[in-house]
């Protein structure tokens, strides 16, 4: 088979697999990346409805801190600061009061010493069951956990206000499967693009490959490190992607919302 008929075939299996994504395919859920990043933490992801807010956290003499770099930790940027005290105060308001609270994940990459984070992180959890714990209250915030994490084999041992963030290509056992919440994996691992003109076919082929492994599991998929700008959320979104990792939290609710006023 020559080049040309090879190309040809390739354009067409990419084309069928696209088109095949985009039939039925919910809107994906915003991930606000590095959220403690932003002008407004927790509220500026809350406000806009972000279905996933992230926090990087180290363990500092026995406080859980949260930080991209550990030289850079500011002794008021605790979690329970930063995050957890905000979504008490809101689930609280919502037992006494009636408001509403949209259901989300929380999302901590651990950068360091997982052991010691977890074990701070479940003490703090169990405290707030109605806030953390959707055994008891289905509509709780559920913490899962990336960066740092125990091995795979022993995912299922954790209680189940402690979910996993999931890579591609693992043979997960079924009991540790049932413990991820997501599969998630660098964009550039698949391509180089940045966002200008079209994704090559090339590296669509290997994106919708590992969507479409992700689904096979059963599990939502996102790629963290691609171009922060409209045409790629919209090339991802009719790629069948289900989360989109985003610096640009209420720029991107804009462009999500664009499609259900159609």
């Amino acid at each position: 088979m020559n080049m040309s008929i090879k190309r040809h075939l390739r354009t067409y299996y990419c084309l069928f697999f696209l088109l095949l994504s985009m039939c039925g395919t919910a809107q994906p859920i915003i991930h606000s990346h590095n959220d403690y990043t932003h002008a407004l933490p927790f509220w500026d992801a809350y406000n806009n409805n972000a279905g996933v807010i992230e926090a990087d956290v180290y363990a500092v003499n026995g406080n859980l801190m949260v930080s991209h770099n550990k030289k850079d930790i500011k002794p008021s940027h605790t979690l329970s600061a930063m995050y957890l005290e905000p979504i008490i105060k809101l689930y609280n308001s919502h037992k006494t009061q009636g408001h509403s609270v949209h259901t989300f994940y929380l999302m901590i990459d651990i950068k360091e010493n997982q052991d010691t984070v977890l074990k701070l992180l479940m003490h703090l959890l169990q405290q707030h069951p109605y806030a953390f714990n959707r055994k008891l209250n289905p509509k709780a915030v559920q913490v899962f956990i990336s960066g740092e994490r125990p091995a795979d084999n022993m995912f299922h041992s954790f209680p189940s206000y402690i979910m996993f963030d999931g890579l591609p290509g693992k043979k997960y056992a079924p009991a540790d499967l049932k413990k991820i919440v997501m599969i998630s994996d660098n964009f550039e691992t698949y391509s180089k693009w940045r966002g200008i003109n079209k994704l090559p076919v090339e590296d669509s082929l290997l994106i919708l490959n590992v969507i479409h492994e992700a689904h096979a599991e059963g599990k939502k998929m996102r790629l963290w490190g691609a171009p922060d700008t409209q045409l790629c959320w919209q090339t991802l979104m009719n790629m069948g992607i289900d989360v989109i990792n985003t610096d640009k939290v209420k720029e991107c609710r804009v462009f999500l919302d664009s499609f259900k006023a159609k």
